[in-house]
């Protein structure tokens, strides 16, 4: 098996035509979630990993969020991926670097994160979701999210996007070096990085749900009202507020200056509560360290599409046309409408661009206090729904709507196929990220674990039928075999030959208890193919290849000069050292003398 396309993906879907060029796209990855049971804990899945983490754990407050991603949390269920948001604690040991030392640490809810960082990446093409909200439409305080982010960051490990999110800015400039880690001031190669390019983990967001009572909110066009969803760009570097930048709760066409070329559709708003975030220098003791040099201003190009109950009971159709390069372009479109629209010309005055990097995709349900929630009042910051005195700070109804169920029906991504810009790929050429990850592999993982992504399992799981391995309960029941569980190898190549017709559709069965996958089947359960690039790694015999430094020509010569003159000096130096050396041993000796003091025989 090769590729990223589900095999359970229905022929009429393995193309699309784009609404924005209008040219037939390809499918080159889909996952359709039809298989019960899916685990996606490290290791289990080869597209996706749920991570184990709190987004804020090395903090001494735990800032804005509230829950604990749990890969426990996610499965398929009805050909659908269940992202489940409860009430359950979490309690760990982790550092705490503002008190120096392992503390122990909680939250009062658990929620589901899958990225396919590092295992399945692209740029450039069509991403389509369709999708179903948690919880209630008119209840605020649940943050479900469908994005984006460049490879070169893994999202809540902040050692990894710390000066790296969300740059999109790839020339040299001198005032932005430091803050930018991968400038395009860097002259080496280093990591088999390509030289003067300035990398990122750039960000798109397709959905980002703000539900919550609805009624009018200030400054937003179209009357456009909670629950909505924010579509968003984010870039760096931003517009300095030397330049007069838009500030929360203004517009831009009020004397601020602002990106031109951005377009809105049907229902839909800018932003006007968020155009970025400036990222300045750090406190000694915080977990990540950045200087006042290296302090940044971030922007958030960004707006809002008016949802309603509907989207929170039923599946709608989120789309993004995403095209990198010079006449580049994001667009966004909701059940078969457009809605927000970014294009490169827009973005040419601040220098940044429509990202080139290879993105992986996220869907995630978080909760904070900084996502629709209420001014607590005073006193009140204990925040859990267990308890009467921690239920202060919440909107009405909110412990109420929990559990919660993101509900995901499928994930496609399509690309043409004649368009060069357009990748699959974490490690591409063009924008290399292996070889980086590796060196730095420290900042995309836990304390506690000894690599970022495990190897991928098959097989493995305890079992005690065959359905619970990919596999059918009446291969015994209805076609005669006298076990429900195979117990020996003769028993398992009697199925295979003689029931042909039901195995060939299995993806596993359950052997002496522990499930065994057929060929192209991975996970403990073997519900999942052996998802792979169908294209050989180009870096993976580049580690013993020496790469020479890029250097000006005039440097290269100044360089050779310099080690021809070595050469000479150390070459004329020898020549000495041996004349000498020849001087000593073959002196006449003195026939009028000798050493004791003897006679010389052979003296006249």
């Amino acid at each position: 098996f090769k590729g990223w396309v589900d095999p359970d993906t229905k022929p009429d879907k393995k193309q699309l035509r784009s609404y924005t060029d209008g040219k037939v796209y390809d499918l080159v990855m889909s996952d359709e979630f039809s298989r019960p049971g899916r685990r996606f804990g490290n290791g289990h899945d080869p597209m996706w990993t749920a991570i184990e983490r709190s987004d804020d754990d090395q903090t001494s407050s735990g800032r804005m969020s509230l829950q604990f991603y749990n890969a426990s949390q996610i499965t398929t269920e009805d050909g659908r991926l269940v992202i489940t948001t409860t009430t359950e604690d979490t309690k760990w040991r982790g550092w705490n670097p503002y008190l120096k030392k392992y503390v122990e640490m909680k939250r009062h809810f658990k929620s589901g994160m899958l990225q396919s960082w590092n295992k399945f990446c692209f740029t450039g093409g069509i991403f389509e979701v369709d999708v179903q909200f948690p919880g209630r439409s008119d209840v605020g305080g649940l943050w479900p999210a469908v994005w984006l982010l460049g490879n070169l960051g893994r999202a809540t490990y902040e050692a990894s996007t710390n000066l790296m999110w969300p740059w999109s800015y790839p020339t040299c400039d001198r005032d932005l070096q430091r803050a930018q880690e991968i400038s395009g001031c860097d002259i080496t190669s280093h990591y088999s990085l390509n030289p003067m390019q300035g990398r990122g983990a750039t960000e798109i967001d397709m959905i980002e749900v703000m539900p919550g009572p609805s009624g009018k909110l200030p400054i937003c066009k179209n009357n456009l009202q909670r629950p909505y969803s924010s579509m968003t760009l984010q870039l760096a570097p931003g517009i300095p507020a030397s330049k007069h930048r838009p500030p929360s709760g203004t517009l831009p066409e009020w004397g601020f200056h602002w990106y031109k070329n951005i377009t809105y559709g049907e229902n839909t708003s800018i932003n006007p509560f968020f155009y970025g975030t400036y990222l300045g220098a750090t406190k000694a003791d915080e977990p990540i360290a950045r200087s006042k040099l290296e302090s940044y201003q971030c922007d958030a190009l960004s707006s809002m599409v008016q949802l309603t109950e509907s989207n929170f009971k039923e599946m709608h159709t989120f789309r993004i046309e995403w095209q990198p390069g010079e006449d580049g372009y994001i667009h966004w479109y909701m059940d078969g409408k457009f809605r927000f629209g970014i294009e490169q010309a827009g973005l040419n005055a601040e220098g940044s661009k429509i990202p080139n990097e290879p993105s992986y995709l996220i869907l995630n349900t978080a909760i904070s206090t900084s996502w629709g929630f209420p001014n607590p009042p005073p006193g009140c910051s204990l925040y859990d729904c267990k308890d009467p005195d921690g239920q202060c700070g919440f909107n009405p109804g909110f412990c109420k709507s929990l559990p919660a169920r993101f509900l995901i029906d499928h994930v496609r991504v399509y690309q043409n196929k004649n368009d060069s810009r357009q990748t699959v790929g974490c490690n591409p050429r063009e924008y290399p990220t292996k070889r980086w990850i590796l060196a730095h592999e420290y900042r995309y993982m836990g304390t506690a674990e000894a690599h970022a992504l495990k190897p991928i399992v098959t097989g493995g799981n305890k079992c005690t039928k065959h359905s619970q391995c990919g596999g059918f309960d009446d291969l015994t029941a209805s076609q005669g075999l006298w076990s429900p569980i195979w117990s020996t190898k003769s028993s398992v190549d009697s199925a295979a030959a003689g029931y042909n017709d039901v195995f060939a559709n299995s993806t596993g069965f359950c052997y002496y208890n522990r499930c065994k996958c057929k060929d192209d089947w991975q996970g403990p359960h073997c519900l999942v193919p052996t998802y792979s690039n169908d294209f050989p790694d180009w870096d993976v015999d580049t580690m013993m290849t020496p790469v020479l430094p890029v250097m000006p020509t005039f440097l290269w010569f100044c360089f050779g000069l310099l080690l021809l003159v070595m050469i000479v000096a150390i070459t004329s130096a020898i020549l000495k050292r041996r004349l000498a050396s020849n001087n000593h041993y073959y002196t006449p000796l003195d026939r009028n003398s000798s050493s004791s003091g003897e006679s010389n025989p052979y003296s006249i």
